[in-house]
């Protein structure tokens, strides 16, 4: 029964992907056919380097909304990190490694309080963490006056515009750690935790897995990205600012969402979480590239996360027939059986 349910959304998430993939081609190519500048290493590369941070939040975000989570605070954590690395450089002197590696800790550490907060209030995390969202937009005003931090040194700044086989090393770190994750999320069973109580929290507990710790260090992995985002951004621009990454939280949202993932928690990969960040990275691009007012660009974006929470639901629901058929099948085949033994003289 298991297997047969397996394939079944093997198969949907298969199509869901090939369709998203095509759209991406589509958009791409016409694009391409009707400008001809947008296939180009060049452009390529800006269209990589506008989304890469987004995208690094994202393969956070995808975790949280497997687990049936929700985490608005990456946005102002990822300010949080630029403007705490640079203070700890530029105002109290600390050598690039130790900054980067107080910074993680500090950014874990918020992750691990929303976590905390969570499973001991047993409130909703989109309260706590637009709670923390909003506090850390606070103070990352207060601790800056308003005005950006800059004069890093080469070694910092290298973190956001080196390159490494002529890749920068943004691109570099997303797409590594894309394929840990993706493979710690399809076979460590520490992680396959998260689709069971994505599914049913209560069901999850009563199968003995410890859903708050589970819970704690996914906030923490999700801070800490979106932690390490900011430090790069901060390299990338060559200057930390409290407004940085604003709304980018809705954008790892949105990437998880088209990708294919349920909203509600349960199904999602991380595949499907880089095919939505190309997706809105190709769209930005195409708005760019064709001089039409960026404007409509979230029009876009808020139309096709409409869509893709739509589709999931479908896709939820198709699920969720398919699995109560297979167990009715199973049902009326083992009650077939015992008639049959019973009828035997």
């Amino acid at each position: 029964m298991k297997t047969g349910f397996r394939k079944a959304r093997l198969n949907i998430n298969t199509i869901q992907y090939v369709g998203l993939a095509l759209v991406i081609l589509a958009i791409a190519f016409g694009f391409q056919a009707a400008f001809g500048n947008v296939m180009t290493t060049a452009n390529l590369r800006v269209m990589a380097m506008n989304m890469v941070f987004e995208g690094i939040m994202a393969l956070g975000m995808t975790f949280v909304i497997i687990m049936g989570g929700i985490d608005l605070s990456v946005a102002s954590v990822f300010a949080f990190g630029e403007i705490l690395v640079a203070k700890l450089m530029v105002q109290a002197g600390l050598p690039v490694p130790v900054a980067v590696v107080l910074t993680l800790i500090t950014c874990a550490g918020i992750g691990a309080l929303n976590g905390v907060m969570i499973v001991m209030l047993r409130v909703h995390p989109l309260i706590i963490t637009l709670g923390t969202l909003l506090t850390l937009r606070g103070i990352n005003l207060a601790i800056t006056d308003g005005k950006s931090i800059s004069g890093f040194s080469e070694g910092f700044l290298w973190l956001g515009q080196g390159r490494i086989f002529g890749v920068d090393f943004p691109i570099i770190f997303f797409s590594v750690t894309a394929l840990i994750l993706g493979l710690l999320l399809a076979h460590h069973r520490y992680f396959r935790q998260l689709y069971f109580i994505g599914g049913s929290e209560r069901a999850a507990r009563f199968s003995g897995v410890n859903v708050s710790r589970v819970k704690i260090s996914i906030y923490v992995l999700s801070s800490t990205l979106a932690g390490c985002a900011g430090i790069m951004a901060a390299a990338k621009y060559g200057a930390a600012h409290w407004g940085h990454g604003n709304a980018s939280e809705l954008k790892a949202i949105a990437s998880v969402a088209i990708g294919g993932a349920d909203i509600m928690g349960g199904s999602g990969t991380i595949f499907g979480t880089v095919l939505g960040v190309i997706f809105l990275a190709v769209v930005h691009n195409a708005f760019v590239t064709s001089a039409v007012n960026t404007f409509w660009y979230d029009v876009v974006n808020g139309v096709m996360l409409l869509l893709a929470v739509l589709i999931s639901r479908f896709i939820a629901r198709q699920n969720t027939q398919k699995l109560k058929a297979l167990r009715q099948s199973k049902l009326d085949q083992s009650q077939h059986y015992q008639t049959s033994k019973g009828g035997k003289p």
